[in-house]
């Protein structure tokens, strides 16, 4: 039979990443971690800050009823909650030249009306 390895923690990090960045103003922030690559550095830097949780199922498992949701004590959601605003910023420090010339492009590109791939 064969096994699958599911983190627990990844989809709360990702909901916690949206109700963050849902407080914080469009740009530079919502409009940097749109970028496609930029949000999986934050995920990773997040992931590697908290503890994860992970459930092991066999395909049996998997094939039937989907695992409810994990739920994470208080005291874990508030770290979650608070390692996510400072990668938030770590991540924005560190890519900084990048991201500048990255929302440039697509600032041109929305004001022109045009659609851009950001490389």
């Amino acid at each position: 039979m064969s096994h699958t390895l599911i983190n627990l923690t990844l989809p709360i990090v990702i909901q916690e990443i949206e109700n963050v960045l849902d407080e914080y103003p469009e740009h530079p922030y919502q409009l940097a971690f749109s970028i496609h690559e930029l949000r999986q550095k934050l995920i990773a830097h997040i992931l590697s800050h908290v503890p994860n949780r992970y459930v092991v199922e066999g395909v049996q498992e998997l094939s039937s009823t989907p695992k409810s949701h994990y739920y994470l004590p208080v005291q874990e959601q508030i770290q979650i909650e608070t390692v996510v605003h400072g990668s938030i910023l770590h991540i924005l420090r560190e890519n900084a030249d990048w991201l500048s010339r990255q929302i440039l492009t697509l600032s041109l590109c929305l004001l022109l009306g045009q659609f851009c791939s950001l490389v």
